[in-house]
Parts: C-alpha cells; structure tokens; sequence
C-alpha cells in the first residue's frame, strides 16, 4: 500500500490531549502526506469521518485519541481498502500498547511516519459484536456494567478516571455481582451451553489498564489469534481480593473453580431472560438479552 492522503481525528476532550502536543504531530505529518486534521465533536462523529475518509480515498486515517473513538473509525474502515493508525491519546491506549507503539504520542507519531513511508501495513483480525467491530476487548456483565457507571460519571483527566473507574469496578463486584446467581447463559462454538454470572472476551493482554499496570483477565489472548473468553460461574465476595491480586499478576484466576476459560474460540453466544449490560472496547452500548460476538478474520488494515 502507498500513503500519500492522510486524515487526522483528534478528540479534543480526550484525556491526555494538549493542543501543544497536536501542533507537533501535525507539523510532523504534513511535512511527508498530504494531511487533513478534523476534530470530533460528540459520539459518533469519528464514525462518521472515517466513513467520509474512505469514500474521499483517504489512504490513511489517524487517530488521536483514546479507544472508544478508535472504535469508532475501525468499524468505518473494517472492510475497505483504508487503513488505520492510532496514537496514545486516552486513559489507557489499550490497542496503541498492544500494538507495541510508545506510550508518547509524538514518539509513536515518528514510529508511525517511518511505518507509513515505508508503505509498510498489515491486516488485523478483529472481533465483532451484533456486528459491531473491536479491536480489544467486549463484555457481558461486570466490566460492562462498571464502564456504564463510568462514563455517567465522565471524568476528564486522567487522574480522575483512574479514582472514578476503581470504585465503579469495586462497587459493581462487591455489591451487585458478588453472591448473585448466574442468570446469563454462554455458549462457546460447539459446546454445551453453561451458566455465567459474566463474561469477558479479550483480543489483548492484557485486557485494559489500571494506573498503567496491566489486568490479565485473558492472559493468553493475542491479535494473532481468535476470542478468548473468561467467565464467571460464582463469585464470592472473600474471593474478591486473591482474584484481584491474581489479574494484576499471576494470571493464576483463570484456573479457579468458578471460572471457565477458552482460548482462541471463533464464536459466542450470550444470552438471558433479563437485560444485561454491554462494553465495547471501553464503551458502553447498553442492555441486551442476546450478544453474538465472532471473529472478523484479516478485517482492517493498520499501520503500526
């Protein structure tokens, strides 16, 4: 592929955006492509722009800004021929980290310049969501319901996302899910159906980031491979803390009794009586009683 066109998305309220830092990347773009910079203004705008970007003949999209607006742009590139490249712009940058590029954004925008002059891009499979696509992760339950609990709050800096993100994950685990019976049914490609009290799928690990330390929640998942899928059967409240320490190191949670775990699996299927809360890649997509979650093989180009 040959990059010549490049928009750029920036995020204006993204959590770790400077317009000082912006007029670097930007004067560090335009000096080898032909650069357009647009900033979003409210959800769903990044959809929007990257579906104009692709039917322009945009080459390249860039975005800065944290996951949930890389969401978007993925899910107006997945299927074309214009490819994608993202820049640590949010709280955690869990695709940027996966993808091994710097945590700095001008230092990842220099990696991305020297990737993209060398017209060097592969595809990456991505997950997909009642036909939504992701890049990292998607959740049933626990996760998805503390993400809801998140973005209600909206903290804007960074250091207000990670105090307001750690009491919506210990609240949703220690008042609503812990002691509570499964009431979501999991299926995982052919295999019997079993009950779940929530469900995670991961294409990373780790599966998200808190104060920049990993959460190995699906600590053999990878890009290179299909869904991995950690499930709760049960969930003590005094198993709280031990399941906890093991996520941030160990990874030893995923050999507990009430836990199942699948490891490259193409195809989920979640379902309930009652309405259950969902995440993807970080954001909130409210309640379903049915998710169908499989694998898009080789669905997005991307520069990295």
């Amino acid at each position: 592929m040959r990059f010549e066109r490049l928009l750029l998305v920036v995020n204006p309220v993204a959590r770790t955006y400077s317009k000082a830092t912006l007029a670097v990347i930007e004067k560090a773009l335009s000096a080898d492509f032909r650069l357009e910079v647009v900033e979003t203004k409210e959800r769903g705008h990044a959809f929007e722009l990257g579906t104009q970007a692709v039917h322009d003949g945009i080459d390249l999209v860039v975005v800065f800004s944290g996951d949930g607006t890389v969401n978007e742009v993925v899910n107006a590139l997945a299927g074309t021929r214009t490819a994608l490249a993202a820049l640590p712009g949010g709280a955690t940058n869990i695709l940027v980290r996966s993808l091994d590029l710097p945590l700095d954004p001008i230092e990842a925008t220099g990696t991305l310049i020297g990737k993209a002059l060398d017209d060097h891009a592969f595809k990456l499979s991505l997950g997909r969501a009642d036909g939504r696509y992701f890049a990292v992760n998607c959740g049933a339950g626990v996760d998805a319901a503390a993400m809801r609990r998140l973005d209600a709050k909206f903290p804007r800096t960074k250091a207000d996302f990670d105090r307001v993100a750690f009491r919506a994950v210990a609240w949703e685990l220690l008042v609503r899910y812990a002691g509570r019976t499964a009431d979501l049914q999991l299926r995982i490609d052919d295999g019997e159906p079993v009950p779940s009290l929530s469900v995670m799928v991961g294409r990373t690990d780790p599966y998200t980031y808190y104060k920049g330390r990993g959460l190995r929640m699906t600590p053999d998942a990878s890009l290179d491979s299909g869904l991995d899928v950690l499930s709760v059967r049960k969930l003590r409240r005094r198993s709280v803390p031990r399941i906890a320490w093991q996520v941030f190191g160990s990874a030893r949670h995923v050999q507990g009794r009430d836990i199942d775990y699948v490891h490259d699996a193409s195809h989920v299927l979640v379902t309930s009586e009652r309405p259950f809360p969902v995440q993807v890649d970080g954001d909130s997509h409210g309640d379903h009683k049915r998710l169908e979650v499989d694998l898009a093989h080789e669905a997005l180009w991307v520069v990295a």
